[in-house]
């Protein structure tokens, strides 16, 4: 919570004490009308001053428990030096109070709250049991609870923190695979001199360009995403010289709806790792619909028996643990892995 923020409550709190207890002894002032008149102005601001007086015995009381003897209780486990240490806010608290009633109150005010019939004994009786017990405790009890709420605060700073690393070295953990065969298909194709060279080069740079400086943001609007895989899928149509088969459906508006940078990627990458691109008949079929509040995406790809290499790139891990970082209990993901085809579906809540 922001210190400011602190300050102010405790401002607005002994203000509205201050007033609560000045106004009920004003109104119960017998020898005055309650007509806004100059003496009775003169009264109210008078019972405010004995009000302020009051509570700053109060706050020295409070903020003495709160600023020093809780520290070394609570955390340091310090009981002799905590013990010392209320001793002496017990003696400043008096002191203060002594100021303030007969240095103050009496000869200024005229105020004398004890009518003339006071001993030190009684006084320091008096003041162990009206201060003690109430804000001394406050300040234990307010020191406690706050150091449980920093402790709390803190925690989940580093869970945030944590999580904001692991993401990042997940986000980092980018298959290089593709980029690999495509620079040696744009080799090719440029060795060829093919015309489909430059066009390559150009999505190859534009997909370098979203990975590395859109890549760094958590979230990035869905037509971007869109976008980036529109490119991934035109680059590998063209590294296959025109026979990869690859099926991709967008429904809905994607203009405004926000998903996690290089999330969907995965399981295309995935699909033209260890699927069958070259069957017309059973193209890679990338569906993407997007609704107000929600997204889904779903790859099916036939599944390559002759494949070699049977990494799975970034890894479903990877992919479960964004998801579960990015999109705690907001997303469903289902993966149907058959004897011919796999399939992925996710269903994700808008961020």
């Amino acid at each position: 919570m922001n210190n400011k923020y602190i300050v102010r409550l405790h401002v607005l709190f002994w203000a509205s004490l201050i007033i609560s207890q000045a106004i009920p002894q004003f109104m119960g002032d017998s020898y005055h009308s309650y007509k806004l008149l100059p003496h009775n102005v003169l009264l109210l601001s008078k019972y405010i001053v004995i009000s302020m007086g009051f509570n700053s015995i109060a706050a020295v009381c409070f903020y003495g428990t709160y600023r020093y003897v809780s520290p070394p209780l609570f955390i340091g486990k310090r009981y002799i030096k905590a013990l010392l240490l209320t001793s002496l806010v017990f003696v400043i608290t008096i002191g203060w109070r002594y100021i303030i009633e007969f240095w103050f109150f009496k000869p200024v005010l005229g105020f004398d709250n004890y009518n003339g019939n006071i001993n030190a004994k009684y006084y320091i009786i008096n003041a162990l049991g009206y201060y003690f017990p109430r804000y001394f405790v406050y300040g234990l009890m307010y020191f406690f609870v706050e150091s449980w709420y920093k402790t709390k605060q803190n925690q989940q700073e580093l869970q945030k923190e944590k999580a904001a690393a692991e993401l990042t070295f997940l986000r980092s953990q980018i298959n290089p695979h593709f980029l690999f065969n495509s620079i040696n298909d744009i080799y090719s194709l440029t060795y060829q001199q093919s015309k489909q060279a430059p066009v390559a080069l150009l999505k190859l740079s534009e997909i370098l360009r979203y990975m590395l400086r859109e890549g760094n943001a958590d979230t990035m609007l869905l037509q971007n995403e869109v976008k980036y895989l529109e490119n991934v899928i035109e680059l590998q149509r063209i590294s296959a010289k025109g026979k990869a088969y690859i099926d991709l459906n967008i429904e809905g508006y994607i203009g405004t709806q926000k998903i996690a940078t290089l999330l969907l990627i995965a399981f295309v990458e995935n699909a033209f790792k260890h699927g069958v691109l070259s069957d017309a008949d059973n193209p890679v079929k990338i569906n993407l619909q997007a609704m107000p509040d929600k997204i889904y995406f779903t790859v099916q790809n036939k599944k390559n028996r002759d494949e070699k290499d049977k990494t799975a790139g970034i890894g479903l891990s990877n992919v479960r643990r964004r998801l579960e970082l990015i999109y705690p209990g907001t997303h469903h993901l289902t993966i149907d892995d058959k004897d011919e085809y796999y399939t992925v579906n996710l269903e994700l809540q808008q961020l």
